[in-house]
């Protein structure tokens, strides 16, 4: 028998919890199972730092014990710390315990790695006696990508703190990737040890329990600093303000504490640059050693994460092409569509062309909707819409300045003329206050604050609000030289491009409201005024905005002349065009340029699942998003490799599409949540129904959670709007709103023609559900 040690990480309450591990580990006799248990509370710490004596027992056994039965962030970094040192790890979990599971699943963390129940310590002891013996280092690490080398575990709620350090790291120039919950609620250990062993740097700021999502996200940040310090990354883990003392002490003293924004901008700027002289250092990891899955890599499901490389698998859809002509104004499609893809891939193909001058505008965050609650205070509706032009216009025009300002200062250091250019813009950008300082999310804020600050001060002064005062504050009195620098440092030649993606990142949860939609379409029409003024000057001027499907329909709702927009829709209703999105990655990751796609699909992956093609049966499941379907198939590999499998097996792929399941409860939760207002817990209400249901079983569970009269119908149309929820024809067969273009009314129209009250919940729900 090989003996082996082990370190038991769990919390020290609730004591019944406690006592309960205790007992088990006294009952493991190392002679009877080959094992040795230390738990925690038995180390030697005496006079010694317990961060580091706890890090160095963990490097010296061979396996870590967690119970993550209850949520606890010394656990956690402890379990992440053993990951990253390439010990092998047992999750378990107290089944006793009220909502445990629940707590476990929500978070997404042991979703592919997987953890064992018990429920008392006759019960664990005997968990004890089959303990994995996996290197998930080994299994999914990856190569260095020098191309995004910063890795950010990012916060829902993007403070002041936050922005800081975003808009540092953008000045930096050093590429980053980042975990973004609103783009990604569900937290996956496999992809955040693929990332951060990919990482040079990884910055991980610390929230204070006054934030929202603050436990959740501190939770994260545990397991990533121990996964980040185990694998020996350089790590900046930082918070503004807080107490000491609140901060674990596992890695208490690793944490970086700051009073202001300027000093945690001093850091950040300093960590860049340690960062990127660590892409320098020779790679540790030998890629001849990995199995023909472990080296399978189908990019990361979100754009912002791959820019960089996302041509080597891009997809040229007809909606690309068209928006690469200048044939459309608006790109609108749901989340995880694509459109952040176009966008890259738009700006990257333009802006390799000679004479071309492309503004991309990707706030992070923004302060718009306090803006616009200001503004609602100061002016009627009239003026709100007069100012809110005004607004954008000056964006825009100063933005695309800015642009010319970067490609003279490249030629500056070698061009008399490019030198004097570079001075009369920065004259007239100064006479303006807009400063090199921040990204445009910086910026924006900056603006959007300095405005209200004027209208305020004009307002206390007893001035009259006046469409043209409200002009002046905004314009500053000069927005003409701004425009006259654009048209006189460009020529009928020059391709002006302006790009803009995440306007409605950052947006309150409680649901979009009539005047956010409102400052779209006049951010939109706005666009319009300068493609008008500057043509009227000869130069050719195009732009693109990128928006929800539901933000555009609200708005063209709102908006008279319907028809004025170039809008293309980025949803997907063809299974074999998401074919290509996987095909594309399989041939960029295998290099076998030109080979089938059944060639190689079924070189990795099992051909039949339940009766049904094994790629079709992912698309039945990924609601037809190309993110999704590549969440799926990931995680498919993933449990392949986790269980020694040589290639993706039925079971691997069964697994992956119910942790998949559990997923998209939650990420269409919020998802609705922060589209209507309603629960981001409203799916929930629907466990237990059956795959055909009637609408009247539908809305008493909604009505049995609280909600009544208009919202009823709200929320059963939204069911319907994202696919959760799709019609029974008199044939039998399913129909879903993807299966008729995404149109709801031509949904409904079909249901009330053929009198139908059979509803199906669709298959990618169904499982978590039951």
């Amino acid at each position: 028998m090989v003996f082996r040690t082990a370190f038991f990480a769990h919390p020290g309450s609730p004591p019944e919890l406690a006592r309960t591990i205790q007992i088990a580990c006294d009952k493991a006799i190392p002679g009877h199972i080959g094992l040795s248990i230390v738990p925690w509370p038995q180390m030697d710490v005496f006079g010694q730092s317990i961060g580091d004596k706890v890090r160095e027992d963990i490097a010296a056994a061979d396996i870590l014990v967690g119970d993550i039965t209850v949520p606890n962030l010394n656990v956690y970094y402890e379990i992440g710390y053993a990951i990253g040192q390439g010990k092998s790890v047992a999750p378990v979990v107290n089944m006793s315990f009220a909502e445990a599971t629940r707590g476990v699943q929500s978070e997404g963390f042991f979703d592919t790695i997987a953890y064992r129940s018990y429920e008392n310590a006759d019960q664990l002891s005997e968990i004890f006696n089959v303990l994995p013996n996996t290197n998930l280092v080994e299994l999914y690490a990856r190569p260095l990508n020098t191309s995004q080398p910063l890795y950010l575990l990012d916060t829902v709620r993007k403070t002041d703190f936050r922005n800081a350090i975003v808009s540092t790291i953008k000045d930096s120039k050093v590429f980053y990737r980042s975990f973004d919950p609103i783009e990604t609620f569900r937290f996956s250990t496999i992809t955040a040890l693929a990332e951060i062993s990919a990482s040079a740097g990884v910055v991980i700021p610390l929230l204070s329990t006054s934030i929202d999502d603050a436990a959740r996200h501190n939770l994260r940040a545990a397991f990533m600093a121990g996964i980040s310090h185990g694998m020996g990354k350089k790590t900046l883990l930082l918070q503004l303000g807080g107490v000491q003392g609140a901060i674990p002490a596992d890695y208490r003293d690793l944490v970086q504490s700051f009073t202001n924004e300027a000093d945690t901008i001093e850091a950040v700027k300093a960590f860049c640059t340690e960062a990127l002289l660590a892409t320098q250092q020779p790679p540790k990891l030998k890629a001849s050693s990995r199995t023909k899955l472990q080296a399978l890599s189908l990019g990361a499901s979100a754009a912002e994460n791959e820019f960089r490389t996302l041509e080597n698998y891009f997809v040229e859809t007809s909606e690309y092409v068209r928006t690469l002509r200048g044939e459309v104004t608006v790109v609108s499609g749901r989340k995880g569509s694509g459109k952040t893809a176009i966008f890259f891939m738009v700006r990257d193909a333009i802006r390799s062309k000679t004479n071309a001058q492309v503004t991309d505008l990707k706030p992070e965050s923004h302060q718009l909707s306090l803006f616009r609650q200001e503004l609602l205070k100061l002016v009627d509706l009239g003026v709100f819409d007069h100012t809110i032009a005004a607004f954008w216009y000056f964006v825009f025009l100063s933005e695309m300045l800015f642009t010319i300002k970067r490609h003279y200062e490249h030629r500056s250091s070698y061009d008399g003329n490019a030198l004097k250019a570079l001075i009369e813009i920065d004259e007239a950008l100064d006479l303006f206050g807009i400063t090199d300082s921040g990204d445009f999310t910086a910026r924006i804020n900056r603006l959007s604050r300095s405005v209200t600050e004027e209208i305020n001060a004009a307002y206390s002064k007893g001035s009259s609000l006046q469409p043209h005062l409200l002009t002046n504050i905004v314009f500053r009195g000069g927005i003409n030289r701004i425009k006259q620098l654009i048209v006189q440092y460009s020529d009928p030649r020059t391709n002006i491009l302006l790009l803009f993606d995440n306007i409605d990142k950052g947006w309150p949860t409680k649901g979009v409201e009539e005047f956010d939609v409102r400052m779209i379409r006049i951010m939109v029409e706005s666009l319009d005024k300068i493609r008008r003024d500057l043509d009227a000057a000869d130069r050719r001027f195009t732009s693109v905005v990128f928006l929800r499907n539901d933000i555009y329909e609200l708005m063209v709702e709102q908006t008279p002349d319907r028809g004025k927009a170039g809008q293309i829709r980025m949803d997907w209703n063809d299974p074999e065009k998401l074919r290509q999105v996987i095909y594309r990655r399989l041939e960029s990751s295998t290099g076998k340029e030109g080979a089938s796609f059944p060639v190689l699909w079924l070189d990795h992956f099992d051909a039949r699942v339940e009766g049904m093609d094994s790629f079709d049966y992912c698309v039945e499941h990924c609601l037809m998003r190309p993110r999704f379907l590549i969440t799926i198939v990931e995680n498919a590999i993933a449990n392949a490799i986790n269980r020694g499998n040589p290639k993706v097996k039925e079971g691997d792929l069964i697994a992956a599409v119910r942790q998949h399941s559990n997923y998209l409860i939650s990420e269409f939760g919020f998802e609705i949540r922060d589209a209507s207002g309603l629960s981001a817990d409203i799916l929930y209400e629907m466990i237990g129904l059956s795959k055909h249901v009637t609408k009247e079983e539908v809305l008493a569970r909604f009505t049995s959670a609280g909600l009544g009269g208009e919202e009823l119908e709200e929320a059963f149309t939204l069911m319907l709007w994202y696919g959760v929820i799709g019609i029974v024809r008199p044939d039998g067969t399913e129909r879903y709103i993807y299966d008729y273009d995404y149109s709801i009314k031509r949904l409904r129209a079909e249901a009330k023609v053929a009198a139908i009250n059979k509803y199906s919940i669709n298959s990618a729900i169904q499982l978590a559900l039951n």
